[in-house]
């Protein structure tokens, strides 16, 4: 036998707001629509080489022209945008276009600071490959008392 269960009104509507609630995560958005959140935060190693610094991070869809490092004492900073953009092209009818922007950004603080000579800074197959030089120690001097 088949029963029939009512609901009221302000118990269905209560359900339907939170019956999702454990399953979002940290962006409702990203589950249900597929968008990405406006800034992603990209994924990265650091490996520490003895007398300098390798950073990897994955910037996937990104131009070279639109990456911006920034590198202040041990503090390191990327930040980078990708965009796709689908333009009709040779009298083509477009039906339907969809365009996907991503902004990246990255900070964190290395446990030496790093100079910028013989800084270097690769950028191929969405991923980005950084060497930074560990900045000489200052050992510090004795001053003889006279």
């Amino acid at each position: 036998m088949n029963a029939i269960i009512r609901r009221e009104p302000l118990n269905s509507l209560l359900d339907n707001l939170f019956s999702d609630y454990f399953v979002r995560g940290i962006w409702p958005a990203t589950v249900r629509s597929g968008e990405v959140p406006a800034t992603v935060r990209a994924r990265m190693d650091v490996v520490d080489k003895g007398d300098r610094y390798l950073v990897t991070v994955d910037l996937p869809g990104v131009r070279k022209e639109d990456i911006r490092i920034a590198v202040e004492g041990a503090q390191v900073s990327i930040a980078a945008e990708s965009r796709t953009q689908n333009d009709a092209q040779n009298g083509e009818q477009v039906l339907h276009s969809e365009r996907y922007s991503a902004s990246y950004a990255r900070s964190f603080e290395l446990p030496q600071e790093v100079t910028e000579d013989g800084a270097e800074a690769k950028f191929e197959d969405g991923v980005l490959h950084l060497t930074l030089p560990k900045k000489a120690q200052t050992s510090a001097r004795q001053i003889r008392v006279q």
